[in-house]
């Protein structure tokens, strides 16, 4: 015979969060009694009013959780430095010239299972590329020059073979 609802177990709610609500860590002693109580190899179990369902969703980190204080205690070598426009400029001109491959029809765009072709916003694209790349040439390497210059010659080639 099933139990009543009222006869169900009462589930305890335990606060296992390293974090204090003020935002500062829990002490260790704290920390290290709550990790006890969990036999190793045992699956988290949380009771809820139907039955008992394993936990499966990971423990999310709140702001200024451990890994931001760490950080922060390292001192300024862990500090990320600034960005360097001229990276960031290569790198958009990477997405552009991977737009204008897609709006050619050479490249399926996510999501698509036929080609997209717009040549004029593959022009376009193509033509953005030009420019950052003029504007970006003397701030780059050998290499990264010789790169780009041939990502553009590819484009707009393929763009004439392909504009007709």
């Amino acid at each position: 015979m099933p139990k009543k609802k009222d006869e169900e177990k009462p589930y305890e709610v335990k606060d296992k969060r390293r974090v204090n609500p003020d935002g500062s860590l829990k002490q260790d002693a704290e920390a290290k009694a709550e990790s006890q109580e969990q036999p190793v190899g045992e699956p988290e179990v949380e009771q809820t009013a139907e039955t008992a369902v394993p936990a499966e969703e990971p423990a999310r980190e709140a702001p200024g959780g451990e890994a931001e204080q760490a950080a922060e205690a390292a001192g300024p070598e862990a500090e990320l430095p600034p960005p360097n426009v001229f990276e960031m400029l290569q790198f958009v001109t990477g997405l552009l010239a991977e737009q204008a491959w897609q709006f050619m029809g050479l490249h399926l765009p996510p999501g698509h299972k036929e080609p997209v072709k717009d040549m004029s916003q593959a022009k376009i694209a193509i033509d953005t590329v030009v420019f950052i790349a003029d504007q970006i040439h003397p701030h780059l390497d050998e290499e990264s020059r010789r790169s780009l210059r041939a990502i553009i010659t590819d484009l707009q080639i393929n763009f004439v073979q392909h504009n007709t």
